[in-house]
């Protein structure tokens, strides 16, 4: 079994480095001028930072696994897996999504392959993490660029979307307390072995160091895999215009009293190009009045929303491939995606309607 998963990921290497080659060649091509430093700022830097970021996850799990933190770590959020029926391994995984989305993956596809937590568990699990843990694990930063630039509008942004992720969270804790059986948060709770059977401290770290091997060899170069040529295909759509095509195209959907063109078109689409470019052409329109604090508010929410897609296509989409099955990947992100753009629209529409 070993060596067939070596032999596939080494298949799966020369694929994507053909496709990523191609990728390359075609940015090139459609950047004229490049230079090497615009090179690494805009491609190289941001894909070796994603790439230092997804092995620290997974050294993360592996960690958590190997020392045996497990049980440690799902005490933190027991009580909310109590209410949802989820078992302490899902417990885990959650707490362990408050500091990496990545780890938290792994952590459930590895309790379900050893069939320690069902299928259905696992979907929900990973649903549930889209809640509130990936809402605070992104909110320093978010925080960081839109409360400054944006000011009053960016803090009703960031308590819209924060409501957004309770929704979430509420949602899949009641589709966990209907679907999955009664009493088994209970009953898959990860027993505490014996004393005399505890494993030593040294044991606790050859299989730390076997985790380690494991996820960075296999875990990452399948993620890398990829990872490398779709963030290179969302470039080269970038530099080709797609972006720019897509705000002439679109604009006019946005058009009306409550929501001028003048201003929304560009917010919008800067969003779907860069937050921070977003933000920063929101915070200048309402400066100089193109755009009321409402409108503000109703442009960065649809940014969110509209950029969904291309966020999920260049982050999130090859995590997922590459932790999970291919068909089961794509069935987390679509269902995923769904969630988090509903709850998005319901708060957005109830706050538009209200204030």
């Amino acid at each position: 079994m070993k060596k067939r998963e070596e032999t596939r990921l080494s298949r799966d290497i020369i694929i994507s480095s053909l496709i990523s080659f191609a990728l390359l060649v075609a940015l090139f091509m459609a950047w004229h001028g490049i230079r090497p430093d615009m090179l690494w700022n805009r491609v190289l830097w941001p894909l070796l930072r994603l790439i230092i970021i997804m092995s620290l996850s997974l050294g993360l799990s592996a960690l958590v696994e190997g020392m045996g933190w497990n049980s440690i770590v799902a005490t933190l959020s027991r009580p909310l897996m109590r209410a949802g029926n989820f078992s302490d391994y899902s417990g885990t995984a959650f707490t362990s999504a408050f500091l990496s989305g990545v780890a938290a993956n792994t952590l459930l596809w590895n309790a379900y392959q050893e069939k320690k937590i069902t299928r259905r568990e696992m979907l929900l699990a990973t649903l549930l993490n889209l809640g509130l843990p990936s809402y605070f694990l992104h909110l320093p930063v978010t925080f960081a660029v839109i409360v400054p630039l944006v000011g009053q509008a960016g803090a009703i942004y960031i308590t819209i979307t924060l409501l957004a992720a309770v929704i979430r969270t509420i949602v899949v804790i009641s589709l966990g307390k209907i679907l999955l059986k009664s009493g088994q948060g209970r009953e898959a709770d990860m027993a505490p072995e014996p004393d005399s059977a505890s494993p030593g401290r040294e044991d606790k770290i050859r299989k730390v160091k076997k985790l380690l091997k494991k996820y960075l060899k296999m875990r990452l170069g399948k993620i890398l895999c990829y990872t490398v040529p779709i963030y290179l295909f969302v470039a080269w759509l970038q530099q080709s215009g797609f972006f720019h095509w897509l705000q002439q195209a679109s604009a006019h959907l946005f058009v009306g009293e409550s929501l001028p063109v003048e201003g929304i078109s560009v917010v919008v689409f800067s969003i779907v190009a860069e937050f921070t470019a977003g933000a920063a052409a929101a915070g200048a329109m309402l400066s100089a009045g193109v755009l009321t604090l409402k409108q503000t508010v109703t442009a960065l929410l649809l940014g969110n929303i509209i950029a969904t897609p291309v966020r999920a296509l260049r982050h999130q989409l090859p995590r997922y491939l590459g932790i999970y099955q291919p068909r089961t990947g794509i069935q987390l992100l679509l269902m995923g995606q769904a969630l988090r753009v509903t709850s998005v629209i319901i708060v957005g529409w109830t706050y538009y309607i209200l204030f």
